[in-house]
């Protein structure tokens, strides 16, 4: 297959791709901002539901729910508990490319509910982990203050369309999902006829590839992500590879927590990065 077919059927398979992403981001943000204050509310209750809830939150598909945690965190109405559940759940922008392969059946969706419900339960215990461990360590954080969450703005057509469309989906994520989506299928498609996949990514190696994995979840961007995505699609690596980094990224979740304290930040990632790597070592140990 020529230079110039392998572009093109690349750049076919991403523009379906993010067409389909595009149509899910619009879909979600919108149920995030119209549900959002119901279930903050209900989460008040007792700390099962404030986990429950922030793991919800989490697993929604961008960075939207991870944010609304993050605005909680910052004000002080959610604990480390809590923001570690939503950080354990979320996979990003991912998710959505995820839920894209699985529409166009290069995924099962079966593959989907399994790792979007572990995500989900791993957020509830590792928020559980997460609380008894600074009991314990009697670890102190920054103080918290008084942030507004879409205070003040009243929402309609045309807010929607120009702050969230306009403003957050196509100027801050759509062109950067298409462009590490279309490096990741291209660089694939091209090298498949040079490299052997079912050597490179067994046995040892596949540590290897969980340690990589794992490193990249770390930075707090979602596009290189993509990547792995991508070969658990073609089936290259195990689903303990994807679920490791599913678990350790937060795609662009952190940055506000970053922008707020450092240390914090820090912290959060480091149990994070712990608890995801374990969970993906055990996995991979038992075949998975």
């Amino acid at each position: 297959m020529s230079l110039t077919s392998v572009f093109l059927d690349s750049l076919n398979e991403s523009l379906v791709i993010i067409l389909i992403i595009f149509s899910l981001m619009v879909i979600v943000e919108l149920f995030t901002l119209k549900y959002k204050d119901k279930l903050i509310s209900f989460a008040k209750k007792n700390d099962f539901l404030r986990f429950v809830i922030a793991s919800l939150f989490g697993i929604l598909p961008g960075c939207t729910g991870t944010f609304v945690m993050d605005g909680l965190y910052m004000a002080g109405l959610l604990g480390f508990g809590g923001l570690m559940a939503t950080l354990i759940a979320t996979s990003g922008d991912e998710a959505f490319l995820i839920v894209s392969l699985a529409t166009k059946g290069e995924i099962s969706w079966t593959i989907v509910l399994i790792l979007m419900s572990t995500l989900f339960l791993l957020g509830i215990i590792g928020a559980y982990l997460a609380r008894a461990f600074i009991k314990t360590s009697n670890m102190k954080f920054c103080k918290k203050c008084s942030i507004d969450y879409h205070k003040g703005e009243e929402f309609n057509l045309k807010h929607f369309l120009t702050k969230h469309i306009y403003k957050h989906i196509f100027k801050k994520h759509i062109w950067k999902i298409f462009l590490w989506v279309f490096a990741a299928i291209f660089i694939i498609n091209i090298s498949s006829g040079f490299i052997d996949s079912s050597k490179l990514f067994t046995g040892g190696n596949l540590f290897f590839v969980l340690i990589i994995a794992a490193l990249i979840g770390i930075l707090p961007i979602s596009g290189p992500n993509a990547f792995l995505v991508v070969l658990f699609a073609k089936g290259v690596i195990p689903f303990s590879i994807l679920l490791t980094n599913s678990i350790i990224q937060d795609g662009h979740g952190l940055l506000p927590i970053i922008g707020f304290s450092i240390e914090d930040a820090v912290k959060l990632k480091t149990f994070n990065f712990v608890f995801g790597l374990v969970i993906g070592i055990v996995l991979l140990l038992i075949g998975f």
